[in-house]
């Protein structure tokens, strides 16, 4: 078993791997739903070169913003159903740089930085899978978080596994959601039709519309004495990715909205306005019942996950869903002088 184990660190794509199942038992000595135990991701995976994952070895941070208050675990699940779609809808008959039969390339690049940082910090272990039965309850109690990591498309439409992230958010879990993730649970051969309306309640947010991947705008730090938006210093900062523009449910009235586009200072002429109050959220989190929700945009292009200060911003998102790092999440309509004053007077209480 330690001969196997160590192999697996070592070569091992980032796909989890099961070292055993067993039964829980209840009091009663009935057998409960079997649970599968998942082992550690590896922190390689075949769509990051030894040149990138260098990359991100060297801009992760070495420390997390603050030390766990236990041991945690981030399950990170990465799959995707329909999307890109064959590559024969694409020039020259081939996918683009930026996607394969998979998904988006940099799924495995967010696999990576997301499992070495967890590592060289201290703050967290990191199981990545592509296997719906891990939302089996039995399952999920083994972990504080789950990402969806540019998860576009239905990744299944069994109704109890679907309640069981339900509860599982709403019960004091935390959820993440990177990219694609606001396509997740939508029927990708039908426009992204919704198959899950509550998912996007729950994330926060529908939607993908766009423009160039390429696209350079002013990002607006939003939030500046925000836990997870220190690292920004209080200022904007010009990027350059592609950035969604969403629709219902988002709303300013469910979301602390952390990063925008700054309108001000973005020149967004020859395309019609997406919406028409100009409100174009990048990033920002929640509460769901007692659960800790992050949702960011900004995961599209591989090189994001070596960008330091993105990664720094990621880390804190993480701590923040685990449930270590205490950030507030009042809403930014609903935000006052006097709700800002008592935020800075004290921290609100992780769950």
């Amino acid at each position: 078993m330690i001969r196997l184990r160590n192999w697996l660190w070592c070569h091992a794509a980032v796909l989890v791997l099961t070292f055993a199942t067993v039964g829980i038992c209840r009091p009663n000595g009935e057998a409960d739903d079997e649970s599968v135990r998942f082992a550690p991701a590896a922190g390689t995976d075949d769509r990051c070169t030894a040149e990138e994952r260098r990359k991100i070895e060297e801009a992760i941070p070495a420390e997390g913003i603050v030390a766990p208050a236990k041991p945690r675990r981030l399950l990170v699940f990465d799959l995707n159903v329909g999307y890109p779609g064959p590559p024969t809808r694409f020039p020259g008959q081939v996918y683009p740089a930026h996607v394969d039969a998979r998904g988006h390339r940099s799924i495995g690049h967010a696999n990576v930085a997301f499992t070495l940082m967890g590592r060289r910090t201290g703050a967290f272990e990191t199981v990545v899978s592509r296997d719906p039965e891990v939302f089996r309850p039995a399952n999920l109690k083994q972990f504080d978080a789950v990402c969806f990591n540019n998860t576009v498309g239905n990744p299944f439409d069994d109704a109890s596994l679907r309640q069981n992230l339900i509860e599982f958010v709403r019960d004091g879990g935390g959820l993440m959601g990177i990219h694609g993730a606001s396509l997740t649970f939508t029927d990708w051969s039908k426009g992204c039709q919704d198959t899950w309306p509550e998912f996007g309640v729950m994330l926060g947010a529908r939607g993908a519309n766009h423009r160039d991947y390429r696209e350079r705008v002013f990002i607006k730090v939003e939030d500046p004495g925000h836990p997870l938006t220190r690292i920004f210093g209080g200022a904007g900062f010009e990027y350059s990715s592609e950035f969604f523009r969403y629709s219902d449910p988002y709303s300013r009235n469910q979301v602390r909205v952390l990063l925008s586009i700054d309108t001000e200072k973005t020149d967004l002429s020859g395309r019609k306005p997406e919406r028409s109050d100009n409100d174009y959220a990048l990033a920002w989190v929640r509460s769901y019942g007692r659960g800790r929700v992050f949702y960011s945009a900004i995961g599209h292009g591989a090189e994001i996950f070596w960008d330091a200060k993105m990664l720094q911003f990621y880390l804190g998102a993480i701590q923040f869903v685990l449930g270590d790092l205490a950030a507030p999440t009042t809403p930014s309509a609903e935000l006052t002088p006097a709700i800002r004053g008592q935020e800075k007077g004290g921290q609100p209480p992780v769950q």
